[in-house]
């Protein structure tokens, strides 16, 4: 099993990181190995969505049912798609300045060895980038 985690202070409201973290439908305009993203149903504090992930040029997709606490917690959880087991929580805290506190952490397997073995460097790498990429996103909308 792969693991990534990040906490960093962001310069930009809560409630702007939590809102960029919560539209998957605009993830494939900055996150680039996001081929295609959708919700598929959503009600208070739940939704799942299915994402199209390009890895290594192959397009694999994943389904997820999401938990949140708005401007607080996003629980993700796989339903189904090429992995074995994902998880990945988002926290938020509000920083005494206009900013905020946002951890991320992941963890992930893929279902079958040569899947492992050939995308796992490509998504470790998308992890290793993706606060970075929502604080980019947060930044731009302002």
């Amino acid at each position: 099993m792969r693991s990534f985690e990040e906490s960093r202070v962001i310069q930009c409201p809560l409630e702007n990181m939590f809102a960029v973290v919560m539209d998957i439908e605009a993830y494939p305009d900055f996150l680039p190995w996001v081929a295609g993203a959708t919700v598929l149903t959503h009600e208070e504090g739940e939704l799942t969505a299915e994402l199209v992930a390009d890895l290594a040029g192959t397009h694999h997709k994943f389904r997820t049912i999401d938990r949140y606490v708005t401007n607080k917690l996003v629980e993700i959880r796989l339903l189904d798609g090429p992995f074995r087991f994902l998880e990945s929580v988002w926290t938020f805290e509000q920083t005494e300045t206009q900013g905020c506190k946002v951890h991320f952490s992941i963890e992930f397997e893929f279902r079958s060895m040569m899947m492992d073995i050939v995308a796992s460097p490509i998504f470790t790498t998308a992890c290793k980038s993706m606060v970075q990429a929502f604080e980019k996103r947060a930044m731009a909308l302002g």
